[in-house]
């Protein structure tokens, strides 16, 4: 799925608690309204909103009642700086038991340790040191988004002192974040392609940039020193 889409999607607030309940438990709608103190109406057309977006879906029950839960395991994240702006979405999969695959032994095996409380304390420590790590994964990002505004802030000083025009400038400070097409570029800084092209023509012959051929068409980028490309 689109990760812009569906950053839309749970950009509405009572859409944002629908999952954060449903990802205590599985509910039923009258029970969401209930919670929610929302209509009925209203809860329905979020849950088909959801469900068409795949993050939820449903299991009807012997009195014929839909019980909505979450369908699946992914991560959305958001990044915003002065100098970038990005919204990605991974899709975390993993098998439990594999679909009924599992062998008797194994199960027979999985039931005795249930029953252990031993089992079961390993386990919580388990989970607690998964906590700790991933809580040391987030100050790692932290400290790498502080150290990328701070390597950017000197490239910019840079760009300012080798670029010779203002549009060069802007040029290398777009490539700096990512390579882009002639078409990107001419998009993101509002200009002519003819005015485009002339500067990074000028830029090439002076061995700021380069381009390189993806899918019949070229990808303008920041050249790479020798030590870089070992």
């Amino acid at each position: 799925m689109d990760p812009a889409k569906l950053l839309d999607i749970l950009g509405n607030e009572n859409r944002r608690k629908i999952i954060q309940l449903l990802a205590n438990r599985p509910c039923y709608v009258s029970e969401i309204s209930g919670r929610l103190g929302v209509g009925p109406k209203a809860i329905i057309s979020h849950l088909s909103l959801l469900e068409q977006s795949g993050l939820i879906e449903f299991s009807v029950d012997e009195q014929r009642r839909k019980y909505f839960n979450i369908a699946n395991n992914m991560r959305l994240e958001v990044s915003v700086s002065p100098y970038a702006y990005t919204v990605s979405l991974q899709d975390i999969n993993f098998d439990r038991e594999k679909k009924g695959e599992i062998s008797a032994v194994e199960k027979k095996e999985t039931v005795v340790r249930d029953e252990s409380s031993c089992f079961f304390l390993k386990l919580s420590n388990e989970l607690r040191e998964l906590k700790v790590k991933q809580e040391e994964l987030v100050q790692m990002q932290k400290q790498l988004q502080v150290e990328y505004m701070e390597l950017m802030d000197r490239c910019l000083d840079s760009v300012e002192e080798v670029a010779r025009n203002p549009v060069e400038c802007e040029l290398l400070f777009e490539l700096l974040k990512n390579e882009a097409t002639v078409a990107v570029l001419c998009y993101n800084l509002r200009l002519h392609p003819s005015i485009i092209t002339s500067n990074l023509v000028d830029l090439e012959e002076r061995g700021f940039v380069e381009y390189t051929i993806k899918n019949n068409q070229q990808y303008w980028k920041v050249c790479e020193t020798e030590v870089e490309k070992k």
